[in-house]
């Protein structure tokens, strides 16, 4: 993998640490993340085995530790899921810009 491949896996995933906090701390916002994975999955914007993936990951968000591991999981599956993530819209551009920020 490049450097500049692993560079953007890893905002990725300072951008997941983020929105898993805060989903966990609102978690009155994974409905409209669960509308989203079901209208990207009817639209054929995401393969069968990804919709699954997503599904399984939030249904265990009353389990913060699994729902954490598993959306911040370092092998390459996730990683592609994380590339193209459903949790758009969780952070306000000033708390991505932020963690950009912070981060480069």
């Amino acid at each position: 993998m490049s450097k500049s491949s692993v560079a953007t896996d890893n905002q990725i995933l300072q951008l997941h640490i983020a929105m898993a906090e805060k989903l966990l701390a609102e978690p009155w916002r994974v409905e409209a993340v669960r509308d989203k994975l079901e209208k990207r999955y009817q639209a054929g914007l995401i393969r069968h085995s990804g919709y699954i993936h997503w599904f399984s990951i939030l249904d265990c968000i009353d389990q913060p530790d699994l729902f954490k591991q598993t959306l911040l999981d370092e092998g390459e599956r996730m990683r592609k899921l994380r590339r193209r993530t459903i949790l758009i819209g969780i952070l306000s551009e000033e708390e991505r810009s932020a963690i950009m920020a912070d981060k480069s």
